[in-house]
């Protein structure tokens, strides 16, 4: 039996030796078959593991689909319910205002007038006016009107309503009452300043106004000290800033 073993090792080690001595062609020639061989093994591992796995169930199929419509229908009704604002076309006002909507509490007031704050109606000179030369697009122009409503203010001005430009690259023919509602504009700031829609006349005759250029970062220190000394002059009674 021992004679039988020995045999048997040294023919499996003459074996291996044949297959490490063999040229390198014969080595390349078998590699497909090794590869194939690999891939066969690696299936059936998958099939196996697929064929110990718990099956999908229909139970499991109708709720992750009714999962999926909930989250569509709700992404819908948000959208539906969501309050949308449009811009009437010959001014005026809407019924539903901007405190109104779901998102006002979003937002809150960024000015509180104190105690020493003065109304228009004490502050403002009755021969005073100011006027602004708006410029670039709209988004602009509304910055330009809100400075305007500030300076007038500090000018203790009447505020005249502003034209709109209408040579910008944009080419806009809109007047101010086309886009915003003006009576409301004047009403709701007539506590702070007094604001008409057109410069009134004097003696039969529109008041010519005099141009002044202010810098673009002016502050209200920069409007006491260099536009307000303008409009006190006797002559100047309507400044139009530019």
């Amino acid at each position: 039996m021992k004679k039988k073993k020995n045999v048997h090792a040294i023919y499996n080690i003459h074996l291996l030796l044949g297959v490490a001595c063999l040229p390198t062609s014969s080595r390349l020639r078998r590699l497909p078959l090794l590869f194939a061989g690999a891939v066969v093994i690696l299936l059936a591992v998958f099939a196996f593991i697929s064929f110990l796995s718990p099956p999908i169930t229909n139970h499991q199929l109708y709720h992750t689909d009714r999962h999926s419509l909930n989250t569509v229908l709700g992404v819908r009704a948000n959208v539906q319910n969501e309050i949308v604002f449009r811009i009437p076309k010959h001014g005026g006002s809407l019924i539903h205002e901007l405190w109104s909507s779901s998102n006002a509490k979003y937002y809150y007031g960024c000015s509180k007038a104190s105690r020493d704050f003065r109304s228009a109606e004490l502050k403002t000179n009755p021969d005073s006016y100011l006027m602004i030369a708006t410029s670039g697009g709209l988004n602009q122009q509304r910055t330009g009107i809100i400075d305007a409503v500030v300076a007038a203010y500090i000018l203790n001005a009447t505020l005249i309503v502003p034209n709109l430009d209408k040579n910008s690259y944009w080419k806009d023919k809109s007047n101010f009452s086309e886009i915003f509602d003006i009576d409301r504009f004047i009403s709701y700031l007539s506590k702070d300043v007094k604001i008409i829609k057109q410069l009134p006349e004097m003696e039969g005759n529109v008041m010519t106004p005099h141009n002044m250029r202010v810098p673009r970062k002016c502050d209200p220190t920069c409007y006491e000290n260099r536009v307000s000394p303008v409009l006190k002059k006797k002559h100047v009674r309507i400044l139009l800033l530019v």
